[in-house]
């Protein structure tokens, strides 16, 4: 039986939106303090960049989790994937069965290591303690997380590559019923990310962050389906 490992974990769409909000609410207030410290409303200046940095700090926070799931979810759908392909190994009876099992080992392959995360969270705090060198250490943690999202569009299309290929193969040779592709995550050009989010002021950035956040719990959900329509096709051969 493959239930147990059946059902997706999802990243926390509510959580990605509300990191927008607060983080945009957070730049209109700063905008309007400034002005405020210039007509020499002190008081109210004051206030409102104590409000920015509380805001500022809620949406990092959710930023953070946002960005720690998007691995958490992909590696799951990994520890699935191969758990699915371990299954059908035991169950198919023709040349296929053994480059099953290659594909099923490749599995750790494909995980996404969060150390680049954990390098640009750390980057990013430290940027808020530095003064002059805040911009240095912004951009270094920027370019700590341009590569652990590169490493989600790589993973992802490869395993997307693999899975494609079984699937197509269940359909066409086993007669498995299958509705739909796997659903396979755009591949962004890295270098194109750093320059929109550059060009934009980050708004291209916190776009990414609700869109991505979206297209990886369709990538999962997708998947979560077809594996269910393929158990269910075992099962009954095995009950028949």
């Amino acid at each position: 039986m493959i239930s147990q490992f059946l059902e997706e974990e999802q990243v926390n769409m509510v959580a990605a939106v509300l990191a927008v909000i607060f983080v945009v609410i957070s730049i209109i207030l700063g905008v309007a303090g400034r002005f405020m410290f210039a007509a020499g409303e002190l008081t109210g200046a004051l206030a409102s960049w104590g409000v920015v940095a509380l805001f500022g700090l809620i949406g990092l926070i959710l930023q953070a989790i946002v960005l720690y799931q998007w691995s958490a979810v992909i590696n799951q759908n990994l520890s699935n994937t191969q758990q699915m392909f371990l299954y059908l190994k035991e169950r198919i009876e023709d040349p296929l069965r053994g480059e099953i099992g290659f594909f099923a080992n490749r599995m750790e392959e494909f995980t996404i290591p969060t150390w680049p995360y954990w390098v640009y969270l750390a980057m990013y705090i430290i940027s808020l303690f530095t003064g002059w060198y805040a911009l240095l250490f912004s951009l270094l943690g920027f370019i700590f997380l341009s590569f652990y999202i590169n490493n989600i569009f790589k993973s992802t299309s490869k395993v997307s590559n693999l899975k494609n290929k079984v699937y197509h193969y269940l359909k066409e040779e086993k007669g498995v019923s299958l509705s739909g592709e796997v659903y396979r995550i755009p591949s962004r050009n890295i270098i194109t990310f750093i320059i929109l989010s550059v060009i934009t002021l980050s708004i291209y950035w916190l776009y990414l962050l609700v869109k991505l956040s979206s297209e990886i719990n369709n990538y999962v959900k997708s998947d979560e389906k077809m594996r269910k329509e393929i158990e269910e096709v075992f099962r009954a051969a095995a009950q028949a």
